[in-house]
């Protein structure tokens, strides 16, 4: 008997400071994982954007008012993270190079993370590193099966998320293998 061939997997998640396509992001975190087992590379990605890198791109007032009212170690992550902050062009590179290759790229909410990364690949003038049919939607996925897992790390923290919603992925299937098809 052949062993299923193993998925790989993107999980992202980013930060910004808006809810529009358009947004200003501030950092982007990802992590390879396979969605149906337990493997979760430990080779990730994360990178703070430069606000000022982005001058096309909108602040939204209400986004920054939530972000005063979050942790002091999310809020820190945020502002620190800005002292030796990528350029967009170059934070967007990185992460296709770590996309390459994926087989599905995964996000919480199919109308934020991805459509406000593609909206920042098309301000360089480029197309985003994956296809419309390898988009999954975790709040879908949390929606059909309410199993949920202990989180751990700094919520509102790029790679903290991506890692913790991973995780959450593969629970969410190993209990319900046939949502995944």
């Amino acid at each position: 008997m052949t062993e299923p061939t193993r998925k790989t997997a993107v999980m992202v998640d980013i930060e910004t400071f808006g809810t529009t396509p358009a947004a200003v992001i501030t950092s982007i975190g990802a992590v390879r994982f396979d969605p149906q087992g337990t493997w979760i590379d430990t080779w990730d990605f994360h990178i703070h954007v430069a606000v000022a890198s982005q001058p096309r791109r909108s602040i939204d007032a209400g986004t920054v008012l939530w972000w005063l009212q979050q942790s002091d170690a999310a809020r820190n992550a945020l502002v620190s993270g800005q002292d030796d902050a990528a350029d967009l062009t170059l934070a967007l590179e990185a992460f296709a190079s770590f996309v390459d290759g994926a087989d599905e790229i995964w996000c919480n909410g199919a109308s934020f993370d991805l459509p406000i990364i593609a909206h920042a690949f098309a301000d360089i003038g480029d197309k985003a590193p994956w296809d419309y049919w390898q988009e999954r939607d975790l709040r879908t996925l949390k929606a059909l099966n309410p199993q949920r897992i202990e989180r751990s790390g700094t919520a509102h923290h790029a790679l903290d998320d991506a890692l913790h919603q991973a995780r959450l992925v593969q629970h969410i299937l190993q209990f319900n293998p046939d949502l995944d098809s």
